[in-house]
């Protein structure tokens, strides 16, 4: 082919797609329908199924959700393993005081402790 012919095939090229754009975007630039009324636009929102969903079941549950945190969990679930925490801690340091480094009384203890368990034992049985 001759350099005049592709020059020319490729500037009808070019002129067509320009001309196709510009066709475009004068198509595209006013709105191409109306708005949709009465049973159209329900159909159009799908019946409304979504915001019907969102508030008979999510904004509740959302709801519920919040209050049990505040309630429950913070008060009820943490206020327990916090408090069983503190009587841990409450009652390590009065166990403390009962070790004072002096073998005797340790052993003083573990004889009674031994007698205490064969009266129960005597009773039990007895």
């Amino acid at each position: 082919m001759a350099p005049a012919t592709e020059w020319a095939l490729m500037g009808l090229s070019v002129s067509l797609i320009v001309i196709m754009i510009v066709i475009a975007y004068l198509r595209t630039k006013k709105p191409a329908f109306k708005e949709n009324t009465g049973i159209a636009k329900v159909l159009e929102e799908k019946w409304y199924i979504d915001e019907l969903y969102d508030n008979v079941i999510v904004k509740p549950l959302n709801g519920l959700s919040k209050g049990l945190d505040k309630y429950a969990e913070r008060n009820g679930i943490d206020g327990a393993v916090n408090g069983v925490g503190r009587l841990i801690n409450w009652g390590s340091s009065r166990m403390r005081l009962l070790q004072n480094g002096q073998v005797g009384t340790y052993i003083f203890a573990m004889v009674v402790g031994i007698v205490f368990l064969f009266a129960i034992g005597l009773l039990i049985v007895g």
